[in-house]
């Protein structure tokens, strides 16, 4: 009301609330009827502020008021029941000054939930904002906006990265007597929080020639929860709505509550946030400053691991001082991935520091390879080539989302592809993957993704493809079979990601039944006993000891159908014991089982590349384990 009546004094606007509670549309059945007049009715019945609140008027209802002796609420088409006067005029929707229509104004109320449905105020397909400058009041409104193009030209927004299910709320409340807003079709993620929204509204970059343009873009907020088309639509875009944002704030601990720099999240987990965390322009990370104790005179801050290390501190902002701050991502996620004995954050300019562990992305203790994964990722500074589409596909297979094909939808834009996402079911994670693969290798020619899980083990449903984990809202990734310890590697932060990374990945195609078909450099070889002499060049050691002979043509009749092959897949570069550089061969194991169809094994090589230099090329296709092999495999070994 306070939006509605601006500038109209305390009396009057006191007066206008009751009498508007007085009234409220004709009720017929389960729908509201709007007729030249609406029928005075008792208050008992919701007030028509709470059915305009609700959406239950129709959308091309407006709201006059006319200071009278009385009010009275009309339809507009109807003008004999206009009153004279002094009149405010309100209707949803209607054009604001940037051409966007507004379609939902609701005044938040603090201390309760609030319910929010978009189904009867929202055009399908269309993008959305929220607008930032009437939650940042003391009496925050709601505003979404819609947009008939996208991307709206000249509009600045900021974009939110969260996750569905967060941490829970803070057994001490701090923050939730603001009130929470709870979206129709969305019901199952946490609550928002209106203390969480004000933030990210404060923490959004100002428009300087207008405040009351200044947007955030919040899937739940955006996105009609309960329409099928308009989410299609929605993630079909998704890679530019955020690509268009000019700042993506990241929320780690969810809608509920801002977590602390030392609170442990899962954001790093789910599959939407890594496009989230590499697509827009700048990151930050938003988090509280709870039970800090800010000094006052404080105008920043930074958290340091290692003051000696170039990646050891990050600065960190004031959002709201001794409330809320925020940090540049990658430079927070560099200075979480050194490792510390004694971390510390310093209240700047007084020197007053205090400890403090930062694992808000993840601890180096649990987190380690989803840390490192993503670093990977946001350092390939050069857009499209093999280093970062290696690095995404790396940082990608360590997460899960609530439908099994977000796994493929949410970073399809990132190899620049646009799948029909009609064309999928929720759980079709196997053929949206497929659908995936096959334009990657009409684009870039390269299968990346192979080179990028290589030394994990396979699907047996995609086995080019790594193992991949069950998919879940609020629990972190789980494989049915456990990755490797890389707890003891070493951190490779200070070598260029160009000498990490594979030089080239295996050329080819994919067919629909998500066969790999490529040509590289084989051989056939067969499982020798321990003890056997490495001194001869057809001797091979697979990374976990095991030994290996290649086999010439006269021995592979004595195998039959049933062949193991060690098959090259790309190269990289090292370093020896002596410091000096050299270029190694990765290769897996292969097993034929028809003839020409094979899937990989769990089994690994990295070789010196002039062993592999006399090998001849083979034609292969790398497939799924057909079920006669899965069921035996099973049962037995699988080599």
């Amino acid at each position: 009301m306070s939006m509605w009546l601006s500038g109209i004094p305390k009396d009057v606007t006191d007066a206008v609330k009751t009498q508007i509670d007085a009234f409220v549309p004709f009720k017929s059945g389960s729908k509201y009827v709007t007729n030249s007049k609406w029928r005075a009715r008792s208050p008992a019945v919701a007030t028509c502020r709470l059915a305009y609140a609700s959406s239950s008027l129709r959308k091309d209802t407006a709201l006059q008021v006319t200071f009278r002796a009385d009010i009275v609420m009309s339809d507009p088409c109807d003008p004999h029941s206009a009153g004279t006067g002094t009149t405010v005029t309100f209707k949803v929707p209607r054009t604001a000054k940037d051409g966007s229509t507004i379609i939902l104004e609701v005044p938040l109320q603090p201390g309760t939930e609030n319910d929010i449905d978009l189904s009867s105020v929202a055009t399908p397909e269309h993008f959305r904002l929220v607008n930032c400058g009437l939650l940042r009041e003391n009496n925050p409104v709601l505003q979404i906006r819609e947009f008939n193009t996208f991307p709206p030209l000249k509009i600045l927004y900021t974009a939110i990265s969260y996750i569905w299910r967060g941490n829970p709320l803070d057994p001490e409340g701090a923050g939730q007597g603001a009130g929470t807003i709870v979206v129709e079709g969305a019901r199952d993620g946490d609550p928002i929080g209106i203390d969480v929204l004000r933030h990210a509204c404060l923490a959004a970059p100002q428009n300087l020639f207008d405040s009351s343009m200044t947007y955030i873009w919040l899937d739940r907020l955006c996105i009609m929860q309960t329409n099928s088309n308009d989410k299609r639509w929605q993630i079909q875009n998704m890679f530019d709505i955020y690509r268009s944002s000019s700042l993506c704030l990241v929320l780690p601990g969810g809608l509920g509550r801002l977590v602390r720099l030392d609170e442990e999240t899962e954001w790093i987990l789910r599959a939407w946030t890594l496009q989230e965390a590499i697509v827009p322009p700048v990151k930050e990370v938003l988090f509280s400053l709870h039970g800090m104790q800010v000094p006052k005179e404080s105008t920043m801050g930074a958290l340091t691991t290692d003051a000696t290390h170039p990646y050891g501190r990050c600065k960190v902002k004031y959002i709201v001082n001794g409330v809320s701050a925020s940090a540049d991502l990658r430079v927070l996620l560099q200075t979480i991935r050194i490792h510390s004995t004694n971390p510390t954050f310093t209240f700047h300019p007084t020197h007053i520091s205090v400890p403090m562990v930062p694992i808000i992305l993840g601890s180096l203790e649990t987190r380690r390879r989803e840390l490192l994964a993503l670093a990977d990722a946001m350092d390939t500074v050069w857009p499209s080539n093999n280093f970062s589409r290696h690095a995404i596909w790396q940082s990608s297979f360590l997460r899960t989302s609530k439908r099994p094909v977000d796994m493929i939808f949410s970073i399809m834009g990132l190899f620049g592809v646009t799948l029909d996402t009609r064309a999928f079911k929720s759980t079709d994670r196997i053929g949206a993957a497929i659908a995936l693969a096959q334009a990657v290798l009409r684009t870039s020619g390269h299968a990346e993704w192979l080179l990028a899980g290589w030394r994990e083990p396979p699907d047996p449903r995609l086995s080019s493809f790594p193992e991949l984990p069950d998919t879940s809202v609020a629990a972190p990734p789980h494989f049915t079979i456990s990755k490797r310890d890389i707890s003891k590697e070493i951190d490779t932060a200070p070598i260029d990601i160009r000498f990490r990374f594979a030089l080239k990945g295996p050329k080819g195609n994919m067919d629909d039944r998500g066969y790999l078909h490529f040509t590289a450099k084989a051989v056939p070889v067969s499982r020798m006993e321990q003890g056997t002499s490495l001194d001869n060049p057809k001797v091979l050691r697979d990374l976990d000891g095991g030994i290996w002979v290649v086999l010439g043509e006269h021995d592979l009749e004595s195998v039959g159908d049933l062949q193991l092959y060690v098959a090259v897949l790309g190269s990289s570069t090292a370093k020896d014991s002596a410091g000096e550089w050299y270029t190694q061969a990765k290769a897996v194991l292969l097993r034929q089982q028809v003839p020409g169809k094979f899937y990989r094994l769990p089994v690994f090589f990295e070789l010196d590349k002039e062993q592999t230099e006399q090998w001849h090329e083979k034609q292969l296709n790398m497939g799924p384990m057909e079920e006669q092999f899965l069921n035996k495999a099973q049962q037995e070994s699988l080599i």
